[in-house]
């Protein structure tokens, strides 16, 4: 009797780890609870969130369908981050705390290392609106016509880069444009190598780019231009 015991104890051992081992929808465990948690102040209400999360309770637990539920979420535009955590209840069920974190408001817009342009100009670049949710293609779009500006200019090796501070508290943001100002670039000659049946001269008249000359802060010439490499 002991050493049928004995075996019994054995195998309920070596079949435990494969049990918990199972996905979570195969264990019969059903879902009992769904929280809602937010990070920092609200982006929309619970029950916005609620609408777009498809598990319900006394669904089967299914770790991929609340990967579905994370993708209809950010679908919304409404959230920066999603997690979705999963705790065993006292039943033996599971509850689903959903910890969402609402995109931050745009409280401020900043410039530093511009030194050819003041910020008064520059901020008239940029589409991103204070007290408007952050966008990161916005984001990215701005610092795009910054560095337009630059290169029109011939400051071609002018980088731009949008770096973000963001107090999760307050659900605010910071957005800092960090400007690497390049020296400007002056075409001083242009020559065709190999070229005999046309005159330099000629070929260069039919070029958009054109060499730097005295006059050339009346005319524009002289500035190495993307669209005229």
């Amino acid at each position: 009797m002991k050493l049928l015991r004995c075996r019994c104890w054995l195998l309920l051992w070596m079949l435990a780890p494969g049990w918990l081992s199972l996905p979570a929808a195969q264990t019969g465990r059903l879902v009992e609870k769904i929280e809602i948690r937010h990070v920092g102040p609200p982006a929309v209400s619970d029950d916005l969130v609620r609408a777009n999360i498809h598990i319900k309770i006394g669904d089967p637990y299914n770790p991929d369908a609340t990967t579905d539920d994370i993708r209809a979420l950010k679908a919304t535009g409404y959230f920066r981050d999603i997690r979705v955590e999963a705790d065993r209840t006292e039943n033996g069920g599971v509850k689903l705390i959903y910890v969402v974190q609402g995109q931050p408001v745009l409280s401020e817009v900043r410039f530093e290392g511009n030194r050819k342009y003041s910020n008064t100009k520059l901020l008239k670049m940029v589409k991103s609106k204070i007290g408007e949710p952050l966008d990161d293609y916005k984001l990215f779009s701005d610092a795009q016509e910054i560095k337009k500006l630059y290169e029109k200019a011939g400051y071609q090796q002018t980088k731009i880069e949008p770096k973000q501070s963001i107090n999760e508290q307050l659900g605010r943001a910071t957005v800092t444009f960090d400007i690497k100002e390049a020296p400007k670039v002056r075409i001083m000659e242009v020559q065709f190598v190999g070229a005999q049946a046309f005159s330099q001269r000629k070929l260069r008249k039919q070029l958009k780019t054109r060499r730097h000359w005295m006059f050339s802060w009346l005319t524009g010439s002289g500035k190495l231009k993307e669209e005229q490499k």
